[in-house]
């Protein structure tokens, strides 16, 4: 990488994969955002006073960068594996030990939290069949009406997960060749689902378009292998603009002909580009978003379990004293604090211990470039 290593004093690593890390930050707050605003909508409910509106902005979007940055980092860090033998194993137990513990984890403690304290809960748990699905990343149908697990959250990893079987199957072909048929199968999914709407929970779920999201950062990811990089100054201006564009602007916003996947997945995609492809080191006052995305993981998934109970002590304690505006920046706060706590003693003890002891070493291979044909 054409960035050096960073100073002793800032977040260690190069500098692109430190915008990375605090694009991963920016995703999970969005996402925090909107759960906090809908919490301050039910404050607001219980104690007589005006919700908070966030629909200014497309929280949600967060995902979009998401999906955008998983595909970036699976071909960034797994190109020189395609074509060896049993790389498909490797790459999964890998992504296997980073994903699947901290979530088994905060399922099995939610599903607990239902037998003692269900009144906690948004939505009643289902039956033992969407359960299994849940720890299987199978998208099941909850309610009867949402395609969701029981952590609701988990719906993205539903689809992460599919996109690495996919990105797994793509790993016996070369890096080319292999790029081109996960081009191939992604396209091809999205395009059925335009196509032939269906009723199947997993087909209709597994064909979303914004599947596509996840090629858009594996062929920034190729731009990066080849070089491509922007002056400090554009990749900025990337960042910036891609943020403005998730907003809900008047008159111009939700043209009926952009479909969805493509009115947030371009931003995001510009956005991810701007930290990717920078060739100028992270600003200082974007460190604490470096450090926060390390934490990203457990952000997103264990916010909610902050979130929840903190309505109760806000409304106990605070009422209607003071603004709803106050609660979400100590929602941020709150959030923020247990998820740097839950990674630093959880989930990155969890995650190291199953990729040391579980992860199945490289085969014997190609020198790096080769498999590129």
């Amino acid at each position: 990488m054409t960035a050096g290593t960073a100073r002793t004093s800032r977040p260690r690593g190069p500098a692109q994969l430190q915008g990375i890390q605090a694009l991963r930050a920016i995703a999970a707050l969005l996402v925090v955002f909107g759960h906090a605003a809908h919490e301050a909508e039910a404050i607001a409910a219980r104690i007589g006073v005006p919700a908070i509106d966030p629909s200014f902005l497309y929280w949600g979007s967060g995902v979009d960068i998401f999906f955008v940055i998983s595909g970036f980092i699976m071909v960034h860090t797994s190109a020189e594996l395609f074509g060896r033998p049993g790389a498909w194993r490797i790459f999964l137990a890998r992504r296997i030990a980073r994903i699947v513990p901290l979530y088994w984890l905060l399922t099995s403690l939610l599903l607990i939290g239902s037998l003692f304290v269900p009144q906690l809960l948004n939505v009643p748990i289902g039956d033992w069949q969407h359960i299994l699905a849940s720890y299987l990343f199978i998208p099941s149908l909850r309610g009867g009406s949402e395609i969701r697990p029981v952590m609701a959250l988990g719906w993205t990893l539903n689809f992460e997960m599919f996109f690495y079987l996919l990105f797994a199957g793509a790993m016996f072909l070369p890096l080319r060749r292999g790029m081109a048929a996960l081009a191939v199968t992604l396209l091809g999914l999205a395009l059925i689902g335009m196509a032939c709407p269906t009723t199947q929970v997993q087909v209709a779920f597994w064909t979303q378009p914004m599947i596509i999201e996840f090629l858009f950062g594996c062929l920034l990811a190729l731009a990066y292998r080849h070089g491509i990089r922007l002056p400090p100054a554009v990749a900025a201006a990337c960042v910036a603009l891609g943020l403005v564009a998730m907003l809900r602007l008047p008159g111009i916003d939700d043209p009926a002909w952009l479909p969805q996947f493509l009115r947030l997945g371009i931003p995001a995609t510009v956005i991810v580009a701007g930290a990717a492809l920078n060739r100028g080191d992270v600003p200082r006052h974007a460190w604490p978003l470096v450090a926060l995305g390390n934490a990203s993981y457990s952000l997103y998934l264990f916010h909610p379990f902050a979130l929840r109970p903190l309505r109760d002590i806000w409304i106990r304690f605070a009422g209607a004293s003071l603004p709803l505006e106050i609660y979400v920046l100590v929602a941020f706060a709150v959030a923020a604090l247990s998820s740097v706590l839950l990674y630093r003693l959880v989930e990155q003890p969890m995650s190291t211990w199953f990729r040391f002891s579980a992860a199945p070493r490289p085969a014997p291979g190609p020198m790096p470039g080769t498999t590129a044909t």
